[in-house]
């Protein structure tokens, strides 16, 4: 296996996804799962293994990476991965992406990962994926924006899934269409890149054929095409996300502190040599006040486009610059 790491490694990737990384390391007496403790996962060996898969991606420089697909509910456990200083860099969270809509749990969940973390360690933030119905699916349009917000200005690597940018609700399959038995076809249609009555029936995925899962039945709508100059657009609130996140070194090495806020706001800010910004999200379906200063600041982003001074409109996310260090 390590070999197999050099070849591609000699050739220049970047690093390794590693699915189901948890089960590497198994119990070699192959003993049966007992409550509380299981023998077909997450076993000491996982994490020397990774130990070694670490040293051989620093053969090669320290900017080849190892993200591990690490399916552990519990954030103690999934730590575990990527503060020893010689495992795997990153790991996805799935404790936070199986999360209902609440900002008191996510709120919990992320003030948990950064004490976790406080010694080593960097967050992989992730709310959709291959496996799992769409956020937009799950929570509805409006708060899949509030969630882009989040994932966009949280400390750590946010991953973006294929499709997550434009808004994409689960496609609908119909049987007769139907790839996976596990009922993972809906989120994993092919992405819309044009409008179909433009360029035909595959939404511009590919020059001819049909792609292996049918197009989204409101591809003429979603497809990039048709979102890149709207600038009210699910696509181009992605966009403004990703250029503020660039220009803002708050929002990719600053501290984290979450703030005290009204019910359903999740608040927090991020702060780098004395720039501090503050992020607030609204979880609720009605208006809700602002958190002390934060109406004060400058507005960078809203996913409004009318905000208001005094207060977060319902379903909103916004990032403000507070003055002061």
């Amino acid at each position: 296996m390590h070999d197999v790491l050099r070849f591609w490694l000699r050739r220049g990737v970047d690093g390794f996804r590693i699915d189901v990384a948890h089960r590497i390391g198994k119990d070699p007496e192959l003993g049966d799962n007992e409550p509380g403790r299981r023998h077909d996962e997450d076993w000491p060996s996982t994490r020397e293994r990774f130990a070694e898969i670490r040293a051989v991606l620093e053969e090669f420089g320290g900017d080849r990476v190892a993200v591990g697909e690490v399916y552990l509910l519990d954030q103690r456990a999934l730590a575990k991965y990527v503060t020893s200083g010689d495992g795997l860099h990153m790991a996805h969270n799935f404790f936070f992406l199986n999360l209902p809509w609440s900002a008191v749990e996510v709120r919990a969940a992320v003030d948990e990962f950064e004490e976790l973390t406080t010694n080593g360690g960097w967050p992989a933030w992730c709310l959709n994926n291959h496996d799992h119905s769409r956020t937009a699916t799950r929570y509805g349009l409006a708060r899949a924006r509030v969630a882009a917000v989040l994932l966009l200005t949280l400390r750590g690597t946010p991953f973006v899934y294929q499709g997550e940018e434009l808004g994409l609700t689960d496609a609908h399959i119909p049987h007769e269409a139907v790839v996976d038995v596990d009922g993972r076809d809906p989120e994993r249609a092919p992405m819309p890149w044009a409008p179909p009555s433009v360029v035909g029936a595959v939404a511009g995925f590919g020059d001819g054929g049909d792609p292996w899962l049918p197009v989204h039945q409101d591809a003429e709508r979603l497809a990039v095409e048709a979102q890149k100059d709207d600038p009210a657009s699910s696509l181009s609130l992605y966009r403004s996300l990703l250029a503020l996140r660039r220009r803002e070194p708050a929002l990719t090495v600053g501290a984290y502190r979450s703030l005290d806020a009204a019910p359903d706001v999740f608040a927090y800010v991020r702060e780098h040599e004395g720039r501090r910004l503050a992020v607030v999200l609204n979880f609720a379906p009605f208006p809700r006040a602002l958190p002390d200063d934060v109406g004060d600041g400058e507005l960078l982003l809203s996913t409004h486009s009318e905000p208001l001074r005094d207060e977060l409109a319902a379903d909103e996310g916004r990032v403000v610059l507070l003055g002061g260090a």
